[in-house]
């Protein structure tokens, strides 16, 4: 099938389309990825003692204020160093999760799958993720340091580099320069439409958690923190899935735009 370029508002119907095609290799890595961040948020904050300084901010927030200044630094401390290390393995397995999805969209349209499973292939292309998002994020963050707009066009520039290494099997800076291709010529639209769509996956999170905080401030936070995180963490990692999902048919909808029509192959 030969892919031609597509206007904005027909790549959001595409992806609509696209999310009822690829929901089925795409829903047990989501849903084993959130419930690897839930329990290993979990065991992270329950470990360090992280979780007390939680709890006593939500239920005792007097007894942070009568605490000894060392005893509060440390507790604070940890709890730092605690989301930290969260954030790691969550951008782990959502950077999984998105190589999931832009895999399984490219084999889809390719409609020629590759033979291997699509979670072995995002597996084995996970450790090239990484080493590209460490770049973007030390590139990203040192633009934002000097001047916020630097470093928002650099990370919106280096958006495609997921569905680069996923489809085309791209090394890390290949996949960067791959994606600054794509991006440079349709710069505002690739933002517009990153931000469309993350505001509506944003939303709907945000939703979920308006209905998990109140079940988490019921009672012991220790017993309700497990559940509640689950919960939150299992439906944010199905709506980071389709944001993935979009994101990858922008990717593909980007390619014709910058190399013309043509017929999609995954590596």
């Amino acid at each position: 099938m030969e892919i031609q370029p597509r206007a904005f508002g027909d790549v959001l119907g595409q992806v609509i389309t696209m999310l009822g095609k690829v929901w089925r290799p795409l829903l047990m890595p989501a849903l084993i990825s959130a419930v690897i961040i839930a329990v290993a948020s979990y065991l992270i904050l329950t470990s360090t003692g992280a979780l007390d300084f939680f709890d006593l901010a939500l239920n005792d927030p007097e007894a942070l204020e009568l605490m000894p200044e060392q005893e509060l630094i440390d507790l604070s401390i940890d709890f730092l160093l605690s989301t930290l290390l969260i954030g790691v393995v969550a951008s782990l397995m959502y950077g999984f999760v998105y190589l999931v999805a832009a895999r399984a969209v490219g084999e889809e349209l390719a409609q020629r799958p590759s033979g291997r499973s699509i979670t072995a292939v995002a597996l084995g292309m996970l450790l090239t993720f990484v080493v590209a998002m460490v770049i973007v994020s030390v590139g990203s963050l040192i633009g934002s340091i000097f001047l916020l707009i630097p470093g928002i066009w650099f990370a919106n520039t280096m958006s495609m580099v997921a569905p680069v290494i996923a489809v085309e099997g791209k090394g890390p800076v290949a996949a960067m320069r791959r994606s600054f291709e794509l991006v440079r010529g349709n710069w505002w639209e690739t933002f517009g439409f990153l931000l469309l769509i993350g505001l509506i996956g944003g939303t709907a999170a945000q939703v979920i958690q308006l209905v998990a905080v109140p079940v988490f401030l019921v009672g012991n936070v220790s017993f309700a923190f497990g559940i509640t995180i689950a919960l939150a963490v299992a439906v944010q990692g199905l709506i980071l899935a389709a944001i993935a999902v979009g994101a990858s048919v922008w990717y593909v909808n980007l390619r014709a735009r910058t190399d013309g029509p043509y017929v999609l192959e995954v590596s």
